[in-house]
């Protein structure tokens, strides 16, 4: 084989696609990301909404006024939140890249989500300790709930990088889609 003969078909192998795109395992691999990320979002918030509700009238009855009000507000505007959630998510169609926007806002909205609730605990532990410093406990009431609430704020933090992580694989998925 002489050199235009070779270079002939180095040119026709470096023009050839390197791989081929399976659009049904791609399609198979975005509904299984949406599908987990749907289940995350509602697990989280029916379980904020139940813990929160029930947390609520356990405070109510142990007269933390200012505490249970604000657990109810929480959960009122979570259920707020999760109705217009549900509504838009009507709004996606049904192909590849509407089921990867789907995905994608799914995604986004529990990172919203859970970087709100990270700053929930930081206003619960206000409203707590407040409740704890009126009622003169001892100090070491003071220190337990300390621990307890640093101890969810650092399990809050572990959670957030997972969504973030989660978020930033299907934008790059989307990425490579567009591209």
């Amino acid at each position: 084989m002489d050199f235009e003969e070779m270079k002939t078909v180095w040119d026709a192998q470096n023009s050839a696609t390197a791989y081929k795109l399976d659009e049904q395992e791609l399609h198979q691999r975005i509904l299984a990301r949406k599908k987990r990320a749907v289940f995350i979002t509602n697990l989280s918030e029916l379980t904020i909404i139940v813990t929160y509700g029930v947390v609520g009238f356990v405070v109510l009855s142990v007269k933390m006024y200012y505490l249970a009000v604000w657990m109810f507000l929480v959960v009122m505007a979570l259920m707020i939140s999760r109705i217009r959630r549900l509504r838009a998510a009507r709004r996606f169609d049904r192909s590849v890249q509407g089921q990867l926007q789907h995905a994608l806002a799914t995604a986004k909205y529990q990172l919203r989500l859970s970087q709100l609730m990270r700053w929930n605990i930081m206003i619960m532990f206000g409203l707590t300790f407040l409740a704890i410093w009126k009622a003169e406990k001892p100090w070491w009431a003071l220190m337990l709930m300390l621990f307890f609430f640093l101890l969810a704020l650092y399990s809050s933090r572990l959670e957030h990088r997972k969504y973030t992580a989660q978020k930033e694989s299907l934008e790059a998925l989307q990425h490579k889609l567009d591209s």
